[in-house]
């Protein structure tokens, strides 16, 4: 696999963490997470130094569960590795879960008022909320840790308008701003490289109406002009709220445009989505965000599927630590994950836990976030590194894959999905859809 070579040339920067009191103020270099980081002893007894408090919250009872439900996965299996490993330098992390549902604004709220008021947590792990925001003033008065993969650019504008006061929270994946750009380029490189079939630069949109689908088919839009596209048609849908792709598709399909994008992220969405267009397809390329890589989409959406394209930011990595990982939550949870925040949230504890590892001392929060701030962390998502509190994206924002995470491009094929881009991560090539052909 293409994307071996750089595994064993980044390894040495993966710091494995290790109980007990001999590793305050120190690191041992190990491998890869398949052999490192899996557990090596079932015992889970109490830490020889006490214990630390760990909130997790997610929306695993409302409209986005089964997304809620990997996140909540990949938070449980990192702290149940840790734990077996004898705890972390010493301490052993129990473990709450709270479920707030639909991750509305009043939810949000309770779920993170009981996280620092009656739970008291040494930190907190999440994935996104629907409604995000108010977590975040609940989490900074409160003076606590809080780790999540947000995938938002108002948390940069939110950071960096105030860092005194948001010290402790951590955005471990790069921002939506990227998507719309990083799919532009490639598209415009693949049309002009003849993959495409096509000659004409023209484009559709369909723009999910959340802050987060806006600002996604706005960076597409703003740089594939640039590139010298022209726009066809352009319309909104409101994120789990779209009774009949039939009408918003057909304008698409009349105006006939090389390729139709996408910002929609809800996996029931796009699944439908991709239901109606291969019921009667033009020699369109179509894109979809993020739904695609939630399992739930391949079930709902099955042979319509095949031939789509779509990206994420935190994309679970198809190589040996990605892999590795696959087969350990197979083990645990009886299923493969899913492409995004299984292994994204596995991953913000560990950044957290060798933040800890760094500072000695997992009760001194504010050393824990400084020494967070200076981590470097391979994860199942790629090379985690921190520019105000948020990942940095590769290739776009760094052409340095050792700091970066992929923004991985992928296509379905025949029900699997192929990564086609960046290199050195792919694990397939570009198929031009049948449709297209």
């Amino acid at each position: 696999m293409a994307s071996e070579t750089f595994t064993r040339r980044e390894v040495t920067r993966r710091s494995v963490l290790v109980g007990g009191a001999a590793a305050v103020g120190g690191l041992v270099i190990g491998g890869l997470a398949g052999s490192a980081l899996a557990p090596k002893s079932s015992s889970s007894g109490g830490g020889s130094r006490g214990s630390v408090k760990v909130v997790g919250i997610f929306p695993t009872g409302g409209s986005i569960a089964s997304d809620g439900k990997e996140m909540a996965n990949g938070v449980k299996m990192a702290l149940d590795e840790i734990n077996a490993r004898g705890g972390l330098i010493g301490y052993h992390l129990d473990y709450v879960e709270i479920d707030d549902k639909d991750s509305s604004t009043d939810q949000i709220t309770t779920a993170f008022n009981r996280a620092v008021s009656v739970e008291k947590a040494d930190v907190i792990f999440s994935g996104y909320h629907l409604a995000s925001g108010p977590e975040f003033d609940i989490v900074a008065n409160a003076g606590a840790l809080y780790y999540n993969v947000n995938t938002q650019v108002a948390w940069v504008q939110r950071y960096k308008s105030n860092p005194g006061k948001y010290w402790g929270i951590f955005q471990c994946d790069p921002t939506e701003f990227w998507y719309g750009q990083g799919f532009a380029y490639w598209v415009d490189g693949a049309l002009n490289a003849g993959l495409l079939n096509s000659k004409a630069k023209t484009y559709s949109i369909i723009s999910g109406k959340s802050a987060y689908g806006t600002v996604i088919a706005s960076g597409f839009e703003t740089q594939i002009k640039q590139l010298g596209w022209t726009g066809l048609t352009n319309d909104g849908v409101s994120e789990g709220a779209v009774p009949d792709w039939g009408p918003v598709l057909s304008k698409v399909k009349q105006a006939a445009p090389t390729v139709l994008f996408t910002s929609v992220f809800s996996p029931a969405d796009d699944a439908a989505m991709a239901k109606a267009w291969a019921a009667s397809p033009t020699k369109t390329l179509v894109y979809q965000q993020y739904g695609p890589s939630v399992p739930e989409y391949l079930n709902l959406a099955g042979t319509a599927a095949n031939g789509i394209v779509w990206a994420t930011v935190l994309g679970l990595l198809p190589d040996k630590i990605g892999n590795d990982f696959r087969s350990r939550y197979a083990a645990k949870f009886g299923a493969q994950p899913g492409w995004a925040n299984a292994g994204g949230c596995y991953d913000e504890v560990n950044v957290w836990a060798e933040a800890v590892a760094r500072s000695g001392d997992p009760k001194n929060y504010k050393a824990v976030a400084k020494a967070t701030e200076s981590v470097i962390w391979r994860g199942t998502t790629g090379s985690i590194s921190f520019v105000d509190h948020t990942g940095v994206q590769f290739p776009a924002q760094t052409s340095d894959a050792s700091v970066g995470q992929p923004h991985i491009i992928v296509q379905i094929q025949d029900g699997q999905q192929k990564v086609v881009s960046p290199t050195p991560f792919t694990s397939g090539t570009f198929v031009l859809p049948s449709w297209m052909r």
